[in-house]
């Protein structure tokens, strides 16, 4: 058997290993997207290795909207999204939802003396009305606020979840905020900055605890996967992969696509920290 290959470009996130079946020519192929479905994807890779590997495959995390474009334009051939995008953003792609994820709102734990925030607090926050603790009942310290980049899905998916319902569907943040490409970035900013505050999927902010940080309830409501799956906690969204719609049913990329929704699969999902489907 051939030596498995396993890269990690320093340059992007990204991972390639040999997955594939036995008896087929080797051929690569390139998935990329959300920087949250990632370790989905690291960890699926690192289980399948242990296949007869004669296909290389990589996965990018660029974020989900250029994971989109690269899908449509055929640079990729899957793509991982944490946005639930319009049929007209899709232009034609099939999302197939793969998991569940919560959104932690984060914060240093120096300084803002709040454990708990409302939602409309929260969302005045991010839209630049709010700028002290003292107004949410804290500390007298300003806030300093830590943002996603316009490309991520977690971008989207947190006005919508936050703000929408309080400021209209255009996202309009304050544009001062401190701006993170990907989740763990957004942990290290929290982490290094007195009055910070930040949202990252549940998944990251375990990470943010174990170095001092804390997670906020949202109207009482603690962000933990029981209230996730009863839907008491208001941050949660689905995670996807997005494939073609020509797909065939006996193609890499839709094998691929089954493996994650089985049971096997949704092993997986769980132990990286996401939310398995309903069964």
């Amino acid at each position: 058997m051939k030596k498995i290959l396993a890269l990690l470009a320093f340059s992007f996130i990204a991972v390639s290993v040999c997955f594939g079946f036995g008896g087929q020519e080797k051929k690569v192929y390139t998935f990329g997207g959300s920087t949250t479905v990632s370790p989905i994807m690291y960890k699926l890779i690192e289980v399948v290795q242990k296949e007869q590997p004669n296909i290389t495959v990589s996965y990018e995390a660029i974020g989900s909207s250029a994971g989109l474009k690269s899908l449509i334009s055929g640079e990729n051939s899957l793509a991982g999204s944490s946005s639930e995008f319009s049929a007209e953003k899709l232009k034609g792609m099939i999302s197939v939802p793969i998991a569940i994820d919560g959104l932690s709102v984060v914060v240093n734990a120096k300084g803002s003396g709040v454990t708990n925030i409302s939602l409309e607090n929260l969302a005045k926050i991010y839209h630049g009305d709010i700028k002290n603790w003292k107004e949410v009942g804290g500390e007298d310290l300003p806030i300093l606020v830590v943002n996603r980049d316009e490309s991520s899905g977690t971008y989207a998916a947190f006005w919508e979840l936050v703000c929408q319902p309080f400021f209209g569907k255009a996202p309009a943040y304050l544009k001062e905020a401190i701006v993170a490409k990907e989740n763990g970035e957004v942990v290290a900013k929290v982490l290094a900055t007195p009055g910070a505050i930040g949202y990252a999927g549940m998944s990251y902010a375990e990470e943010l605890q174990k170095a001092g940080g804390k997670e906020l309830s949202i109207d009482g409501v603690e962000p933990t996967v029981k209230n996730v799956i009863a839907k008491k906690y208001p941050l949660s969204r689905y995670l996807y992969l997005i494939k073609k719609p020509d797909t065939k049913a006996d193609s890499f990329e839709q094998k691929f696509i089954d493996y994650v929704l089985s049971p096997k699969g949704q092993a997986v999902v769980k132990s990286t920290g996401y939310i398995p489907l309903a069964k």
